[in-house]
């Protein structure tokens, strides 16, 4: 005769939970998407890219001398201590990049509460209860310790598909933060130069306040002996009220781009930081490999990438909804009182149940939802296209304006020489006598604009330098931005 342990649950009822646990080794979720399929939906109009950038051969035509290829850690170019500090205090106080680092953080929980879904729930309870029976006066106790476990099957891999999407949410908002430091370190490098290029406009508009100020002085002294008349006197004034206006308002800008770079360190805009006073002169430098290379280098791109893949394994399971759910529950505990005790009964009791649910009608819900995540994902589609385009763009565009700003400052250079050159022949002529003031003060205002545009096309040309490193995928410090085996990783 065999015996059996009064305290374990009995065989009929544990061979059914184990029978439903080998049905969990059946639920597959399928493949997602690869980058070239996807890439094909997205760009149905680009069948084929070319195999190096158009931009570096247009490059080579304009100069033809051997040049820079673009790398990891650009910043390392500038050789400024006081701008790698900026850079550091940015990253660590910038508001907006603490925003897209909670984004993650909330994404990386988002998986642990998904996926949660998957495991058991277990739980303990306890009870005490006391009746009393006022007629009879007698008072009866039980107590109830009991612990249960449930657990939704995932049969057909749909809890699996959404915890799938939510971790594909999770490494695109990881990567949109990637990519989010890399331009907050482009932007401030951009607006730390923004503000030399504002300081040299002002020194320039207050060295030509000074200038005018002298001719109308020389002017007047003319004037005073009868050589020229109160109208070259009323002409040199107007000049000189106009440059007092563009210090002013050079006097504006400086403030303000000093106040937008303390905007982005995250200090108050009191609009005092101070700066380098010279414009950074970089090498030009082209793209080292194909524009195929950068849809699985660039961060943003591969954060639309994964958006994608989170529509469709969402999509993927919003379809599973449709199948039969099924559910397990355990629950054992001890259960006593009076009336137990006297008969003498096993106060330890234990159940199991096996649940299913099969959606028959809910209104036409679940097919919605199905409709839904399936613009949702044509929406992602559309918009990696979207990205990989601009992406795409920023370097052709790049490359062709990194050599157009080269050669206009190569030109702008020149024209100012050539002004200056013909701003004293005039005031040579105007001292003989052989030309009027009015001719100096336009051909001295030609000169001053060919300054200033001379240091706004410096600025203009280091800009692009920087976006170009950044529109490459090109991190700012020797750190890859993303490791190597992340480029083609997909989430499964």
């Amino acid at each position: 005769m065999k015996t059996t342990d009064k305290h374990s649950l009995p065989g009929h009822v544990l061979r059914p939970a184990v029978c439903v646990l080998l049905l969990l080794l059946g639920g597959c979720l399928s493949e997602p998407p690869q980058r070239d399929v996807i890439l094909d939906q997205a760009l149905p109009a680009t069948p084929q890219m070319p195999a190096q950038w158009l931009g570096n051969a247009q490059a080579t035509r304009i100069s033809p001398q051997a040049l820079q290829m673009a790398g990891n850690g650009w910043l390392d170019a500038f050789a400024d201590p006081q701008l790698n500090s900026v850079v550091q205090a940015a990253l660590e106080n910038n508001p907006d990049l603490r925003v897209a680092a909670s984004q993650v953080a909330i994404a990386a929980a988002n998986v642990n509460l998904v996926g949660s879904q998957l495991m058991p729930q277990i739980g303990v309870g306890a009870n005490k209860n006391w009746t009393k029976d006022f007629g009879q006066s007698n008072e009866y106790r039980t107590n109830q310790v009991s612990a249960g476990v449930s657990w939704e099957l995932d049969i057909w891999g749909r809890l699996r598909a959404e915890e799938a999407s939510a971790e594909a949410a999770y490494q695109a908002s990881a990567l949109d933060y990637a990519y989010a430091r890399q331009s907050l370190v482009a932007t401030t490098v951009k607006s730390w130069y923004r503000v030399v290029e504002a300081y040299k406009l002002l020194q320039l508009a207050e060295e030509s306040q000074v200038l005018y100020a002298d001719i109308l002085k020389l002017v007047k002294i003319r004037m005073r002996a009868g050589k020229v008349s109160d109208f070259d006197v009323s002409q040199t004034q107007a000049y000189l009220d106009n440059i007092e206006t563009q210090v002013q308002t050079a006097e504006k800008n400086y403030a303000e781009a000093r106040r937008t770079l303390e905007l982005l360190l995250g200090r108050y805009p009191a609009g005092d930081i101070q700066t380098t006073r010279m414009l950074a002169n970089l090498p030009p430098v082209i793209a080292s490999d194909t524009p195929v290379s950068i849809i699985a280098r660039r961060p943003d791109v591969l954060a639309a990438e994964q958006q994608v893949i989170s529509a469709f394994r969402l999509n993927e399971a919003d379809r599973l909804a449709l199948l039969p759910g099924f559910s397990l529950s355990l629950n054992a505990g001890r259960y006593t009182d009076g009336l137990l005790d006297a008969l003498n009964l096993e106060p330890w009791l234990g159940t199991a149940g096996l649940g299913m649910q099969l959606p028959i009608y809910e209104g036409g819900a679940l097919r919605a939802n199905i409709r839904i995540s399936d613009e949702y994902q044509k929406q992602a589609v559309a918009n990696y296209g979207r990205v990989v385009l601009r992406a795409l763009n920023e370097v052709e565009s790049g490359l062709i304006d990194e050599y157009f700003y080269d050669r206009a400052i190569l030109a702008t250079d020149q024209a100012v020489q050539q002004r200056k050159r013909s701003v004293t022949i005039a005031k040579q002529r105007y001292q003989a006598g052989a030309s009027d003031m009015l001719t100096v003060l336009q051909l001295q205002s030609q000169q001053l604009g060919s300054e200033a545009s001379a240091i706004e096309q410096r600025f203009l040309r280091l800009s692009n330098w920087v976006n170009l490193n950044l529109a490459l995928g090109q991190s700012y410090n020797q750190q890859p931005l993303i490791s190597a085996t992340a480029e083609n990783q997909q989430v499964q």
